[in-house]
């Protein structure tokens, strides 16, 4: 369940008018707890917090003012869960029940395997987000420095090391629908992002177990996740640590790879997803 407090800061509806080009009345504005006295009314949609994702749209099954802004998080299992209000310092606690809808007859067993996907979706979404971050912050240090270091051999090796970094980032496909087509590229961080949110969004698209198929695809992902990841890991810790001695040899700043970026990745704002 997503906890709310008063450091959370939801996005300005007028920053979604930017992204999204859409009537802002279709729109769910976000849920902010009241500290007022009194009573107040907050409404769970059921789903665990939404992913990092490089891109984000607007179902065409519109409700006006109420619209949810997908990739949403993880569908919540039928289960017992524990709501926390935090207020002055002290915390208040009371069970909550979810029950299944009536409806439906999948057996628990197999919505657990559809949570288990979804929520390992999720991680990959984040996962694959936050490296883009750092890789995103290292190639613009790395223009910075480039800038100012003139030519030869630091020169060639910030430029090599930018042209590894940017194999890694990679680019998101524009038009991108569904999984991964058969005789696909190789992944990169971008392509990533939006592949775990392919198969995040076929495996909540039905009250059942996912399918071989989309099993099988989502491991492809995890593998190439964790190649990439650790092409990143050993660009940091030898090639960026190479860089930054010739960078202090030439009385340059050091690249730092958790300096936060000017601008979060994003593949938003092509306006194609009007309600």
């Amino acid at each position: 369940m997503r906890r709310y407090s008063s450091a959370d800061k939801p996005e300005p509806l007028e920053n979604t008018a930017g992204e999204h080009p859409i009537p802002m009345y279709w729109v769910r504005p976000a849920q902010i707890l009241s500290g007022a006295g009194g009573m107040h009314r907050f409404v769970w949609d059921l789903h665990y917090a939404p992913p990092d994702s490089l891109e984000h749209e607007f179902p065409i099954s519109a409700i006006v003012h109420d619209t949810p802004r997908y990739p949403l998080g993880a569908f919540a299992l039928p289960g017992g869960y524990m709501v926390k209000l935090t207020v002055d310092g002290k915390m208040y606690t009371q069970p909550l029940t979810l029950k299944m809808d009536l409806r439906i007859k999948t057996p628990l067993p197999d919505l657990r395997k559809q949570f288990e996907m979804e929520l390992n979706c999720v991680m990959g979404i984040n996962e694959s987000f936050e490296t883009l971050v750092q890789v995103g912050s290292v190639r613009a240090q790395l223009k910075e420095r480039a800038a100012k270091a003139g030519q030869g051999a630091l020169a060639d090796a910030i430029a090599n090391l930018d042209k590894k970094a940017a194999e890694i980032e990679g680019a998101s496909q524009a038009a991108f629908f569904g999984l991964p087509p058969s005789g696909k590229q190789p992944e990169n961080l971008s392509t990533l992002n939006q592949h775990f949110g392919g198969i995040l969004a076929v495996a909540d698209s039905a009250d059942t177990a996912p399918t071989t198929q989309a099993a099988a695809v989502y491991n492809e992902l995890v593998d190439s996740l964790r190649s990439l990841l650790s092409r990143w890991q050993q660009l940091r810790d030898f090639e960026l640590t190479s860089v930054n001695a010739e960078l202090k040899k030439a009385r340059l700043a050091s690249i730092d790879p958790n300096k936060a970026p000017e601008a979060a990745p994003s593949a938003d704002g092509d306006g194609d997803d009007e309600p």
